[in-house]
């Protein structure tokens, strides 16, 4: 998994070790953070500069900051975490898997119950998107469906793809989906 902070920084989550990296503008890397599940599967940045790292199995969100301390920002009883979004409002969507299930998180320690969005009828939510209307965009599996989120959480269905899975998404300037 990948992000790029507003300073330049690159950072880096890696499989099967659990591993966060920071690479500065620079070009100098250094590990940041050594999450105790196998892999850090998504990554996002906050309006505020806050990183999160998605991990799995038995996923977790946590809260890392400058210095490579973590919390534990979100704890669903998923198994896996695929996805990472920061909403206009600075929530922050999670994307889940064994249940397909689309979370907004909106401070720290939420409850899952009352965070859950959108329960899908796919396996996987593996990955988000957000337009700037604030829409949210996620791609599924096993299904391969594209599926445009409002905020209250109705579901529409954009894209049906021939393929299972779609694993990542990017809004362009003019609202376009890729």
């Amino acid at each position: 998994s990948t992000a790029v902070d507003a300073a330049g920084n690159l950072y880096l989550g890696t499989g099967h070790d659990g591993k966060l990296f920071r690479v500065t503008a620079d070009g100098r890397g250094a590990l940041l953070y050594k999450a105790a599940e196998l892999d850090v599967t998504a990554l996002a940045i906050a309006k505020d500069g806050a990183l999160f790292a998605a991990t799995s199995p038995d996923g977790k969100v946590y809260r890392v900051t400058s210095d490579g301390k973590a919390e534990v920002y979100f704890d669903p009883a998923d198994k896996y975490i695929w996805s990472l979004a920061v909403m206009p409002d600075g929530s922050l969507a999670v994307g889940t898997g064994d249940n397909g299930k689309l979370y907004r998180v909106r401070a720290a320690g939420a409850n899952p119950e009352t965070a859950l969005l959108l329960n899908t009828n796919q396996t996987h939510v593996m990955s988000l998107a957000v337009t700037k209307q604030g829409d949210l965009i996620a791609g599924t599996d096993p299904g391969g469906l594209v599926l445009r989120i409002s905020s209250d959480g109705k579901a529409f269905g954009l894209y049906d793809a021939p393929l299972r899975e779609i694993h990542a998404l990017s809004v362009a300037d003019d609202g376009s989906i890729y």
